[in-house]
Order: C-alpha cells, then structure tokens, then sequence
C-alpha cells in the first residue's frame, strides 16, 4: 500500500514539475524595457484613414470624391533594453493611384548616456511642431501650408540619424542635433523658363525655374537639423513649451540649381486645462527660408497660429490661419482660414469636418473634408 501512495504521489507531481519548469522564464527580471518574457513578436498596429472632399477648384483631381486615403501600419518593439524599433509602413492615394512607403523606419537608443539618447533611420525630423507628427495624429485634415512649401507635402523625412540631450535643468529641455541624407527630386529643367529676383546686395538677377508641374519643394542632399525646446507650467493646469529649430541643406532640384538652403523656425504651444475633459491648445510656428543659388539669393517666409478647444471628451472646436511664401524665385503669397470640428467616438476613432477658404495670390478657393481616423493596436492612439 505504501509503495502504490508512493507512486501516486510521483506520478501526480512530475507532470506539475515539469509545466512549472518550462513555463518558468531562463532568467529572473525581464531586462528594463522588456515586456515579460521576450517573444520577438512586435506590437502591430493598422491606422486607417478615410477622406471625403469637396473644392471649387476644378483643377484639383481629388475634389468631389470619397476615398480610403491612407492605411498605415505599425511594428514596434523593444530589441534590447532601452533599445526600441519602430518600422511604420503606408499606403497613400496619390494622383488617382496608391502607393507605397516607408514612413519611418527608426531603431532608438534611448539611453546611451545620463539624459542622452538617438534615434537612427529614416525618421519625421524633429523640425517645428507638427513635421515630427504623422497626419493622423494631428488635429486638421491637412498640414498648414509653411509646412508643405518649405518642408515637403508629406513632411520631411531622410535618412540619417539625431543626438538628444535632456539638459540637467529643473523643468524639461531637450537639446538635439541631427544629420541626414534627402533624396533630390527627379524632374527635367528647362533652361528657357527664368525668373528675375533680388539678390543679396538687391540687384535683379534672373535664375531658371523648375517645371510647371514641380510645384513641390523639400531640403535635400546633406541635411543638418538642430532643434531646443523647453516645457514648463506656468500655474496649475498651464503649460508653456517654447521651441527654435534650425536646418542646413540643399533646393529639392540642387543637381540643377546648385542652390543652398537655410531655414529657420520658432514655435509655441499653450495648453490650458480648466477642468479634466476641457483643454484650450494655443499653437503656432514661423520659418524663415533662405536659398541660395549661383546667381543671388532670395527669401520667405511662413507662419500658421492655431487654436483649439475641447469642450469634452467628445467634441473639440479649432481655428487656423496660414500665411505661406512659395520656395521658387516667382514669389506666390498664400493666405488660408480654416475652421474644423472634431467628434470622438472612442479613444482611437474620430470623424472631423475642415473647412478651408484659401487665397493664393489673389486666386480664390474653398475647399471642406470629411474625415474618419480608426485605428487598432497600441499605436492607434487618441489624436492630439
């Protein structure tokens, strides 16, 4: 009998030995930054974004139609303690046809160092406010039109790699420095189309201008960013951040125009908290540009201001207005005024309603969006 309870009692507990032993992880701790026990499965995400649009533009090509403008995906990670991948891939609609690409792609070491951290791949720069910010995180339809004149239609976004350093100050402040490689736009330059502009010592010079249909403009070739921002409160339920930024690079078309490019910006953001669900947003930026080319040197400028009010946790109200030079010799003046409400339906699904009135060198346009922002998986985060 005692040998049978013996062997009972074996029997019963080998098989909970052995689960406990396979389950139990090869170390103690998870290394800091680690979820758990490592898996080497990433975190994914889907961001989806549908627009609806109307223009009395007729020669815009996406006016009147609703379309699934955009499909984002995410796969985020840690790699190593403190070291973190973030790949985030896209589908835009783009001249009637989708296309494909690598939004960003980035591994970040988030300490290297005592308040020192990078981030290497091809990244949104840390340029202004909103550049760093995907589309579906902003709150607005479109980019205001500084950003797209000076920066690109869809931010501005090399190759390359950035230095941070937390500064040892009692209130946050982050000193960065980055340097980058921006793909040239590929188009042929006609000789023949010139432009007449002032140079330095306020001569007229003539310089050639890119094609009729490259109306788009970026920083290329070798890019070199800085940027220092600083966040304090001011009083309870107030926070002030204050940031300059500053860039160093080539024209989208330099192999043509062997241009320089230089372009300063400001930026502000005030937020106000009266009470938990209600928050008043106070935003606005200012780039200066200058270029150079071989025969002279021109200038603009661009600013927006934006204001936001969140009534509740459902509905927020905003107002923008653009003010935008063009980037190319023959000088345009954009003026933009847009009003946009915001309904959230869950803390990853909005729909937003834009209105735009736009006045381009006296060329006159109003434009309106239907939106709807989903989004699944830990990246698809509430809009700020």
């Amino acid at each position: 009998m005692k040998r049978f309870m013996l062997m009972f009692l074996f029997a019963a507990i080998t098989p909970c030995a052995i689960a406990q032993d396979s389950a139990a992880p090869s170390s103690g701790t998870p290394p800091q930054g680690m979820r758990g026990t490592p898996a080497n499965l990433p975190d994914i995400s889907l961001i989806g974004v549908i627009d609806g649009h109307v223009s009395s533009e007729k020669s815009d090509d996406t006016r009147n139609r609703l379309e699934f403008n955009e499909i984002e995906t995410a796969f985020q990670g840690y790699i190593y303690p403190e070291m973190k991948a973030d790949v985030f891939l896209a589908l835009h609609k783009h001249d009637g046809t989708y296309e494909s690409e690598i939004c960003e792609a980035k591994v970040s070491f988030l300490r290297l160092f005592e308040g020192l951290s990078a981030e290497v791949g091809k990244i949104h720069v840390d340029f202004g406010k909103l550049n760093k910010a995907h589309s579906h995180v902003r709150s607005m339809t479109d980019q205001p039109a500084v950003l797209t004149n000076f920066l690109g239609g869809h931010s501005l976004n090399p190759q390359g790699g950035t230095l941070k350093y937390l500064l040892p100050l009692p209130f946050y402040a982050q000193l960065q420095a980055g340097a980058w490689q921006g793909a040239p736009h590929e188009h042929h330059v006609d000789g023949e189309r010139t432009a007449e502009v002032t140079d330095t010592g306020n001569n007229n010079v003539d310089v050639v201008l890119a094609p009729e249909d490259s109306s788009e403009f970026s920083p290329a070739d070798k890019i070199y960013t800085s940027r220092l921002n600083a966040s304090f409160p001011l009083s309870a339920g107030t926070e002030l951040e204050l940031g300059t930024s500053f860039l160093k690079g080539k024209g989208s078309h330099y192999e043509h125009h062997k241009d320089d490019v230089k372009i300063a910006g400001a930026d502000f953001t005030l937020k106000f908290w009266p009470t938990t669900y209600k928050r008043l947003t106070l935003q606005g930026e200012y780039m200066h540009l200058i270029r150079s080319v071989p025969v002279g040197t021109f200038k603009r400028d661009g600013l927006y201001a934006f204001a936001n009010y969140r009534l509740s946790k459902y509905w927020d109200l905003g107002a923008r207005f653009d003010y935008a030079e063009n980037a190319f010799p023959d000088i345009t003046f954009e003026r933009d005024y847009s009003l946009i409400a915001t309904r959230h339906l869950t803390e990853t699904t909005t729909l937003r309603a834009q209105y735009k009135y736009i006045n381009l060198s006296g060329d006159k346009a109003k434009e309106g969006w239907i939106q709807l922002t989903f989004g699944l998986g830990p990246h698809s985060h509430e809009l700020e």
